[in-house]
């Protein structure tokens, strides 16, 4: 076996070397030696015989290895990490001069224990590579917060429009409710008793609000007794102000279903006979004795003929 002088190792075989004595032999020495003490620990305290005091020795001795190693890479790990960090902010503050240099740089951030010069050029691609990697990464990242926000302005704006959608119909409905609603407190007045009157005004409002509604309770209690043209006169007002006729919300159907439901005994002849469908039907039809007359709509197409809304434009 061939010792090599002292002379004719390199500073960097040398250094090798002794890296392996300090973290190698002498590490392998004190786990051997106090694993011996920790075996003899462990023999006297366990049942005798059930485990041989050679197997104890082995495996108090991987363990305290496995433990020297696991720590050993820990603060490898560590220490290599928190170098990346510092190189990394002195490459962004660095000069033109000093960003030339980075490759010399970079592989003085290698790993310290390298076997063999193509280890030392491995590791150097590789680690090129990754700082390739990593500014790809960057410049996707940053092409996506350049797109984001412009995603998020288009999908807000999106929401935003069908928000205002919909707020500008329940606006649009709630106008409509309050001017009918205004219109049979007036028009009413002096048939409905004033403690009815918001009774009588919700169920109207109800069917104002759904073209199928059918009231399952008759109204019975007036003041005045009114007529089947009256309430007729009443419904089609209403209606014709919500959309009524061929293609629209309300047809005259439902306008004569609901007065049959809720002025059925209004609906009669001379003779007690219950009116006919299709004559409740003609919803505008009038007679001399007509106390409540349809009111046509003006050119707003909402407001009605009573003195609160005269003369009120279109908002």
């Amino acid at each position: 076996m061939k010792i090599d002088s002292p002379s004719s190792i390199t500073s960097r075989e040398a250094s090798i070397r002794l890296e392996w004595i300090s973290t190698r032999i002498l590490p392998g020495v004190a786990v051997l030696l106090l694993s011996i003490p920790l075996c003899q620990w462990a023999d006297s305290n366990l049942p005798n015989g059930i485990v041989p005091a050679y197997i104890i020795y082995m495996m108090i001795v991987i363990v305290l290895w496995s433990m020297y190693m696991a720590v050993q890479y820990a603060f490898v790990g560590i220490a290599q990490t928190w170098k990346n960090k510092t190189h990394a902010c002195n490459n962004q503050t660095a000069t033109n001069e000093s960003t030339a240099q980075k490759p010399v740089f970079l592989l003085e951030a290698m790993p310290i224990i390298n076997e063999s010069e193509n280890i030392d050029t491995i590791c150097e691609v590789e680690t090129i590579e990754e700082i390739n990697e990593i500014k790809v990464t960057e410049d996707v990242c940053a092409e996506d917060t350049e797109v984001l926000p412009k995603e998020n302005h288009a999908s807000a704006t999106y929401q935003q429009g069908i928000d205002d959608f919909y707020q500008s119909q329940a606006e649009s409905q709630k106008k409509k409710l309050d001017t009918i609603h205004e219109y049979l407190l007036y028009i009413m007045s002096p048939f409905i008793y004033e403690e009815d009157m918001d009774d009588f005004c919700t169920d109207l409002l109800r069917f104002a609000m759904d073209h199928n509604y059918r009231p399952e309770v008759e109204w019975k209690r007036f003041k005045t007794k009114l007529s089947s043209f009256d309430v007729r006169h009443l419904v089609w007002s209403i209606a014709i102000r919500l959309g009524l006729g061929k293609g629209k919300v309300y047809s005259n159907d439902d306008c004569a279903c609901y007065i049959e439901c809720r002025f059925a005994s209004l609906c009669v002849t001379a003779s007690g006979e219950p009116l006919s469908h299709s004559t409740l039907r003609n919803l505008t039809v009038t007679s001399n004795s007509d106390q409540i007359h349809c009111d046509i709509q003006g050119a707003d197409g909402l407001l009605f003929h009573i003195p609160s809304q005269l003369g009120v434009e279109k908002d």
